[in-house]
This record gives C-alpha cells, structure tokens and sequence, in this order.
C-alpha cells in the first residue's frame, strides 16, 4: 500500500472515529429524559437508535437526531437533540421535546425544568382510504398518503415570508410488525431547511377507525399543512414567545 493510501485510509477512520463519538454523546443526552404520563403507571420504551440524523447549515447545526419513545409499538414523544457552532445560542446544545401522545406527557431533564404538558400531543384526523392488505403494501399506501400533504413553514419577520417544505423520502418511523396498539402507522418528516424535520406527521390505522393521521411541529416557526386545497393543521409562529408551550418545548440544557 502506497503512502497517499495509507494517509486516505487514516483519515477515513479518523472521521468514522468522530463520527461515532458524536451520535455516542448526541445518545446519551437524548436518554436521560424521563418520560412518563399522568395518571399512567406504564413506562414508555426509549428507542436507543435516532429515526433520523441530520445537519443544519441554515441555522448552524453541526450535528443533531431525533429519538423517539414507544408505548404499545406507537410513538408517543420525539426528541431533538442539536449541537450547535459556537455563538449561536448561550450553550452549544439544544434540545426540542415534542408530545405525540393523546395522554399528557411529562419529561424531566437534571439540567433543565421538567416540562408538563398541559393538552395531548396528537389530535387525530380520520381518513377514508381503505387500508391494504399487506404489509409491504400498506407502507407503499403510506408513502402515497404523505405525498397529498403539503407544508410551509412560515417565518415572521417584518413581512411574513412563507417556505414551501419537502417530505423527506423515507419515512423516520414505521411500526414493528408485533405492535399491540396499533395494525399498523408511521412517522414522516417535513422539512424547510435542508434535511431538519421540523415537522412530524404521523399516520396511524387502528381496527376501530382505519385510517388516520396527525401532526406535531419542531420549531419555533409557524407551520401550515394543506390536505389537496384544504387547511387541515397550523401551528402557531412562536419565536419570542417563551420556551414552553402546550404540548412542547424546547430549550438549551444548563451543562
């Protein structure tokens, strides 16, 4: 092996190596959330891999995932934990905890205020599709469904400026096959700057009701979502408006 080779080979593990040492730390910050419900004794299953993993140029995100937790094989609250370059926030980390749940969430950090939602996460919307037969094909059938939406993401400054987003192409989340509370569902990503989901819709068939679907933003911009022509979902612009709302929040951890 020549030394230009030896060189390449070097720097490749060299990146590997950091690489792996981020999404080591991005992991364990995102797994020391508590998440509970109230009034519910059961414990929701932290999901040890990120459903996504992403940059942000636009915004300055060196390196950031999304986590999510499970009750009955459903997802019932995601996580964004970003790192930031220096001077763009007070600390290098931030962190956005959205509920995806219909019961109230509860999340507790050591270093940050324990955040209590104070309305459901998800508020579900039915659809009149007729499900699939299998499972392969249900996921095409999904993928499908995600497609008729469309999203903006709107920012205010001293004139509303509006950014149509993109549907990422693979969807962040898809129920295993032995889930218990649910035939089948998944979760799919929006997005506006780049790869960042700053929007979650999910999509969930149950035997009682078929088909049905729901959302849950991730920033701290306005979002719009658009059934063919008509308005199914927004999602109030925030900025400057405090850190902690209903069903969400985000912040910057004290470490």
């Amino acid at each position: 092996m020549s030394a230009m080779s030896v060189l390449w080979v070097l720097a490749v593990v060299g990146q590997t190596d950091a690489a792996d040492d981020s999404l080591r730390i991005l992991r364990d910050r995102a797994r020391e959330t508590r998440l509970s419900f109230v009034g519910s004794s059961a414990e929701p299953q932290f999901e040890a891999a990120p459903v996504f993993r992403y940059s942000d140029q636009l915004r300055h995100i060196r390196d950031a995932g999304i986590w999510i937790w499970t009750q009955g094989g459903r997802p019932v609250a995601a996580l964004k934990v970003e790192h930031y370059e220096p001077g763009v926030h007070p600390r290098p980390w931030l962190y956005c905890f959205a509920s995806l749940s219909t019961e109230l969430a509860v999340a507790e950090w050591t270093t940050a205020a324990t955040f209590r939602a104070r309305e459901p996460g998800v508020s579900w919307q039915s659809l009149g599709d007729k499900p699939a037969n299998s499972r392969a094909a249900r996921l095409l059938q999904m993928r499908e469904i995600a497609r008729r939406f469309s999203a903006e993401l709107v920012r205010r400054t001293d004139v509303e400026e509006r950014t149509q987003m993109r549907l990422l192409p693979r969807p962040l989340f898809r129920y295993a096959e032995s889930a218990e509370s649910a035939v089948d569902g998944a979760v799919f990503g929006f997005t506006g700057t780049g790869t960042n989901p700053d929007l979650l819709l999910l999509l969930d068939l149950t035997v009682d009701e078929g088909w049905r679907f729901g959302f849950a933003g991730m920033t701290a911009e306005g979002l719009v979502v658009q059934l063919g022509d008509k308005t199914v979902w927004e999602f109030p612009h925030t900025a400057g408006k405090g850190h902690v709302f209903d069903t969400w929040t985000y912040f910057c951890p004290n470490d």
